[in-house]
Parts: structure tokens; C-alpha cells; sequence
């Protein structure tokens, strides 16, 4: 069993994380702790009335071999207890820490996979839910290094994180992951965000100029993430509806006056935060990437 803690226990992503832990087969969920609630869990995640007695607590870094850091008060990567501790790991989420602060693993699955398995230790940040929904729809051409232009991105989301990032800082976020897959990326990455109709729902549509033909880059699509268990390319328009309390991105591929049109969608709470948390502490303690998150979608 994996003994766990979780920080920043009266946060949504928290209330989610518990959510899925408490069903996990090989979890052991130690302590919750929270800066400003007490009791019950319950009380402030109305969802696990009847399925958990949790109760808050102070955090004890001694008794876990994982923590998930979900305290926006906080980022624990230089807590100095974590740092005389070799062997804990921490899944940040708090969103206080982000990949182009340097240090840390960045917690996109679908690129860092192997590493995750067999040679990480310490740190992994989790990515915004927005660059979630974009990089998925972008790393196939950037590791084949297609990304020639501009991209111009619009996302749609209903946010429900209470998450103060800027545009700028989310624009960043997937212009350091761009040019680490592919240094000779020169372009620009233009974000637009629009309110969506859904509290979970994350769509985003990418747009890019490219050479290769639709059904090639379909192909090499359907090739890269085809050993990959959340992430799939469909033929048909995609809506969040589609995704909501699921751990899975759904992508549509087309073309629109010359240009790519990639369009992807996401449960931002899931798939976009403590869905993929789950996945990356699967992947660090070798487990398959699906235990504990093999949710049914709802069909429409």
C-alpha cells in the first residue's frame, strides 16, 4: 500500500483527489490537513457524505511516502523537512510553483511517461488544465517537429479551480514544453480564453499552419498516443460533455482555410488536475496507469 498525504484539503482539487483515492486499491490515505477547516471532510466536500469518515488533520511528513500538495497557500518544494527526505515524493498541484520556476518533473504523462517509471524521485508538477487540453493536442508535431508557425489557441472553460493564472503565465507554460520537445520551435503561441457552459467541461481548439496532409497528421496522431490509455483521436466532433468524470482527452483533427484544426476536450477537474495527479503516483510506484481511474463516460 502507498501511505499518502494531502495538503490544501478544503480545495475542490482536494475534494477530488479523495474522491478517487478512497477507491483506489493500493492507497492508504494517511492525513488530509487544511490551513483553515477541521472535521469532518464531508462537511466541505458534500460528494463523500457516506462514502469516508475522514477527518482533517495536521500533516505528518514522517508517516507518508507520497503528498499531494494541493495548499495554494504554499509550495512544498523547499520545505525543508521534504528536503531531508529522500525517499518522499510530492505531486504538486497548488499552482503556487510552475514549470518555468525550474526543478521538478513536469507531470504531462504522455511525454514523460518512462521517466516517471523509472527515474523519478522528489517532484512532479502537475500542468494547468488549459495547457493539459493544448499540449495533448500539440506534441505529436512538435516530437516530429511540424511546428513551423504561430499557433493560435481558443479555450473554453468554466473555471472552477478559483485559479488566478494569468494568460501570459498559461502561454508560457506551453511555450517551455513546445521548445523542450522541439528546440528549433521559433513561433509565437497566442491564448484566448472564453467562458464555457461547463463547471468540469475544458475544450480547446488549436489552429496551426502545416504542410502535411490531414489524414497523415491523423495517422500520426493515431500512432503516438496509440499505447496510451487516456488519450484518443475520434472522427467525430468532440464536446466536453463527452469527457466529464472521465480521466480521458478526446481529439478531433480537421482543416479550415489551410490551416490544422486540432480540438481537443478534457475533464479539467480529472484529466486536467487530480485525475492526472493519480495517474502520474500510478506511473512513480509502478502500477498500471489505470488503477483507480477506469471511469465510465457518459454516453450521449
Amino acid at each position: 500500500m502507498i501511505d499518502i498525504g494531502i495538503t490544501g484539503g478544503e480545495t475542490i482539487i482536494a475534494g477530488e483527489l479523495v474522491s478517487l483515492l478512497i477507491n483506489h486499491p493500493d492507497v492508504n490515505i494517511k492525513w488530509v490537513s487544511s490551513h483553515s477547516e477541521h472535521g469532518k471532510l464531508s462537511r466541505i466536500h458534500k460528494g463523500l457524505t457516506g462514502e469516508c469518515d475522514l477527518e482533517f488533520s495536521n500533516p505528518d511528513f514522517e508517516n507518508v511516502e507520497l503528498i499531494f500538495n494541493c495548499d495554494s497557500f504554499d509550495s512544498l518544494l523547499c520545505d525543508e523537512e521534504l528536503a531531508c527526505n529522500d525517499k518522499l515524493r510530492v505531486i504538486e498541484l497548488s499552482r503556487t510553483y510552475g514549470i518555468t520556476d525550474g526543478g521538478g518533473m513536469y507531470g504531462l504523462c504522455e511525454i514523460n511517461r518512462k521517466f516517471m517509471v523509472h527515474d523519478c524521485y522528489g517532484y512532479v508538477l502537475i500542468p494547468s488544465a488549459e495547457a493539459m487540453a493544448v499540449l495533448l493536442a500539440l506534441v505529436p508535431l512538435a516530437k516530429s517537429q511540424l511546428l513551423k508557425s504561430d499557433i493560435e489557441v481558443t479555450v473554453s472553460f468554466n473555471n472552477c479551480f478559483n485559479n488566478d493564472l494569468a494568460t501570459h503565465a498559461i502561454e508560457q507554460e506551453i511555450l517551455a514544453v513546445i521548445q523542450a520537445l522541439d528546440s528549433d520551435f521559433a513561433g509565437k503561441i497566442s491564448l484566448q480564453r472564453n467562458n464555457g457552459n461547463s463547471t468540469r467541461g475544458l475544450k480547446a481548439r488549436v489552429e496551426v499552419a502545416t504542410q502535411v496532409g490531414t489524414d497523415s497528421i491523423k495517422d500520426l496522431y493515431n500512432s503516438y498516443y496509440d499505447d496510451h490509455n487516456f488519450t484518443f483521436v475520434v472522427d467525430q466532433e468532440v464536446e466536453d460533455a463527452h469527457v466529464i468524470n472521465t480521466n480521458k482527452c478526446l481529439m478531433n483533427i480537421t482543416a479550415s482555410d489551410g490551416k490544422l484544426v486540432i480540438t481537443s476536450v478534457i475533464d479539467a477537474l480529472l484529466k486536467g488536475s487530480a485525475g492526472n495527479a493519480v495517474h502520474v503516483m500510478n506511473l512513480l510506484f509502478g502500477l498500471h496507469e489505470k488503477v483507480g481511474l477506469a471511469l465510465k463516460a457518459q454516453v450521449f
